[in-house]
């Protein structure tokens, strides 16, 4: 009875394994058939941009500061180096102080014209003045006055005397008038005042008169003629003092163009000036290796000083080994794990192929920094030639990542380790294309793995 359960118990044993057995068969089918599997192509290579720029001075110099090193991210308009700039600032300094000299002499002219020009055209009409006067006065010596002038010299004698006639008879009424304490003592004085005045006009309409009705004799009308003259001479020499005011502003136009030469060349010292700053004329991060070893160095207008790359796009420059390379063609993903990120904690990110072998190209700098690393990591190209081939790959974006919070962002000269797809298909499909090759049943036009 024992020995029947015994066999009883392993029968059950033998279903149960077998029953799991079947299982296992037809769920290893079925991940052959259904699921998908990769195979890839691995190789290693540094980030890197895809466009960057070669930063050169528009002068020659020597560098005095270096405010960047490698690596820093920087925006558009941030200064990057500055070259030895004292002489120029001695330069624009001296150029400000003889700007202010001119502008002083300008100044200074100007206020002078202004003086001389009322002057000497007060001067001119003084002399037209008693020109005319000699004139006249020469004229009547000679000629004698005019009947209308003698008629005038009249009237005003015939005026003042009936003035005086009139000023009389009010001072004797305001005699009458005080006696009989009409009126003030002041009143009176002042009527004694205008008596005075009127009588005094009477003498000099009559001494006018008598001066027409005169006859000059001949060494009077010499002396005429003399004064007439010398006034003319006095009015052409206030005339060709006009020279002087051409003369001035003659100094004032070369003056005001020494004042625009002055000022160009000032506004060209000043933009070397500023040129001895040089900002960053994008934003991007800087791909020169050891940028303090460049302080002090003299450098040429033009002379590559330092690299910036872009952030827009990153590039992966990879070796891949000659057995996997004609695995790979453009335009096959690829999966990127940073080594400062390392995958098992953090994401990969994606990326395609963008050339193989001999079509690609480098994307940072060829001579300094990243380039450097690069070199490192493919062994020189003696060893890249005989033993790896080159590959380009596009990393897509985007190039950072959120960890509890904290933000890592990709930067150029990161190591990277790459994946590429080069076949993707069920696992049943693979396996037998596995089988056939080795069963040599694939022609060479077929072999691709």
């Amino acid at each position: 009875m024992r020995l029947k359960l015994q066999f009883v118990f392993i029968d059950h044993i033998l279903r149960i394994f077998l029953l799991l057995l079947v299982l296992l068969l037809t769920m290893i089918l079925i991940l052959f058939w259904f699921f998908r599997m990769d195979i890839t192509a691995k190789g290693e290579g540094v980030i890197i941009c895809a466009d960057w720029i070669d930063i050169k001075p528009e002068i020659s110099g020597m560098v005095k500061t270096m405010m960047v090193r490698e690596g820093d991210k920087i925006n558009k308009g941030d200064l990057l180096f500055v070259l030895e700039d004292r002489e120029k600032s001695l330069e624009v300094e001296e150029s400000l102080q003889k700007i202010a000299e001119i502008k002083k002499n300008i100044l200074s002219i100007e206020q002078t014209i202004d003086i001389r020009e009322d002057n000497i055209s007060n001067t001119i009409d003084e002399a037209k003045a008693a020109l005319t006067g000699a004139e006249a006065e020469f004229r009547i010596m000679e000629k004698g006055p005019k009947p209308e002038e003698k008629t005038i010299a009249e009237r005003s004698v015939q005026l003042t005397l009936q003035q005086v006639e009139k000023v009389n008879l009010d001072f004797n009424r305001m005699k009458k008038a005080l006696s009989l304490k009409l009126i003030s003592q002041q009143e009176l004085d002042n009527s004694a005042h205008q008596k005075k005045m009127a009588i005094t006009d009477l003498k000099l309409a009559g001494d006018r008169l008598a001066l027409l009705m005169n006859k000059y004799d001949k060494d009077q009308v010499l002396a005429g003629r003399a004064r007439l003259e010398m006034q003319r001479v006095v009015l052409a020499k206030a005339l060709s003092r006009r020279k002087e005011i051409a003369i001035l502003k003659q100094d004032l136009a070369t003056a005001e163009k020494a004042l625009i030469t002055e000022e160009k060349r000032q506004e060209v010292l000043t933009k070397n000036l500023e040129l001895t700053r040089i900002e960053s004329p994008i934003p991007g991060i800087v791909m020169t290796y050891d940028t303090k070893r460049l302080e002090g160095i003299a450098i040429s207008k033009g002379d590559v000083v330092l690299k910036i790359g872009g952030l827009d796009e990153y590039l992966i420059e990879c070796k891949i080994s000659e057995k996997d390379f004609p695995l790979v063609k453009t335009g096959q993903r690829a999966r990127v794990s940073i080594k400062p990120f390392p995958k098992g904690e953090y994401k990969l990110f994606s990326a395609k192929v963008a050339t193989t072998g001999a079509d690609s190209k480098p994307g940072g700098p060829s001579t300094i920094g990243i380039e450097e690393k690069l070199m490192k990591l493919t062994g020189g190209l003696q060893e890249l030639k005989e033993n790896y081939y080159p590959v380009t790959l596009e990393l897509e974006n985007p190039y950072h990542m959120q960890v509890f919070g904290n933000r890592y962002e990709i930067k150029p000269g990161f190591s990277a380790e790459v994946e590429i797809i080069v076949e993707e298909d069920r696992i049943v499909t693979l396996f037998f294309k596995r089988v056939l090759r080795i069963k040599g049943k694939l022609t060479p036009d077929n072999i691709y793995l």
